[in-house]
């Protein structure tokens, strides 16, 4: 029995294979082809080494731009212990936003920074520094430190601008414009740093950047005593010449006693955030009521200036 229907498909197979009207044409391209290395070679590494401490060099100058910025905007509020100002200065908003554009430059200056201390710590961990120069190697090992001291410059500027003089901008009756609630929930790097927002001055600690070797586990790390204790002890210094009466000092609500008046003492405490309250030892305030705390970060060497009002 004939099977008619296999004869036109029959037909036309046999004529692509003869090279007839139904041959497939080559595929062909424009384009040469062309390998992408997926990671950097010595140069490139050497490119983001020198980026990173030219970011930190700039970071520095904004740093100092910053912390200035802040004081002077500090300044105006009146002085330490004294009675908070009924209204707003009118100078102090203006103050304010220069001091909020420094931190928001500072903080856009950090995530290029922390982005070239990744870089690195990767090149590290896959042994790519092996093959730069002594000076670069030495160059990589440096950025560690380099990356922990930002890290606790953002604690302190946090402190000094969001928890510290924000605050006290409010209290004095100054408005502000306060992050969007989108712009608070969202990554970091979805939207542009704003220093009033505290979501912007997280930063990883360099441990964390750091992963683990293939087939290691991670270790829990063991609390330091120093995270035991708050931070690292230290000494700061509390500036009374000014005052012609004796300054009750309290740090986190505990009363660390009188500072004479006209003199200038050390006192002894933990580096780290605290809260600090100087008052007249003959005044009325109470440590606690508004307008009485400033939160702060303490270094070693840090240095209060006690400004006493009228």
């Amino acid at each position: 029995m004939t099977t008619s229907w296999l004869a036109a498909p029959l037909a036309m197979l046999l004529a692509t294979a003869q090279g007839g009207a139904g041959a497939e044409k080559p595929f062909r391209t424009e384009v040469a082809p062309r390998i992408d290395p997926v990671f950097g070679d010595a140069a490139a590494l050497r490119e983001q080494i020198d980026q990173f401490l030219a970011l930190q060099a700039e970071m520095e100058a904004v740093r100092d731009e910053f912390s200035a910025a802040v004081h002077r905007t500090l300044a105006q509020l009146g002085p330490v212990g004294g009675a908070p100002p009924t209204t707003c200065p009118p100078n102090v908003p203006g103050l304010y936003a220069g001091a909020s554009d420094a931190g928001g430059r500072f903080l856009a200056l950090g995530r290029r920074f922390a982005a070239r201390f990744r870089d690195i710590r990767r090149a590290e961990e896959l042994g790519d520094t092996a093959g730069l120069t002594p000076d670069y190697r030495a160059k990589a090992k440096k950025a560690r430190d380099l990356y922990a001291g930002l890290v606790r410059d953002y604690r302190e500027m946090r402190a000094a601008f969001y928890e510290q003089l924000t605050a006290e901008v409010r209290h004095a009756g100054c408005k502000l414009t306060a992050p969007t609630a989108k712009a608070a929930a969202a990554p970091a790097a979805d939207h542009p740093p704003d220093p009033t927002n505290p979501g912007d001055w997280e930063l990883e600690p360099p441990e964390e950047t750091a992963r683990p070797a293939p087939g290691k586990p991670t270790a829990a790390a063991k609390p330091s005593a120093a995270d035991k204790s708050g931070g690292p002890a230290i000494w700061i210094q509390i500036d009374n010449t000014r005052c012609a009466q004796p300054s009750t000092l309290t740090i986190d609500g505990a009363a660390i006693g009188d500072i004479a008046a006209q003199k200038k003492i050390p006192v002894r405490t933990h580096a780290g955030p605290h809260e600090l309250c100087v008052l007249p030892a003959a005044g009325k305030r109470a440590c606690g009521t508004a307008g009485t705390i400033r939160r702060v970060y303490l270094y070693d060497g840090w240095t209060l200036a006690v400004r006493c009002g009228s």
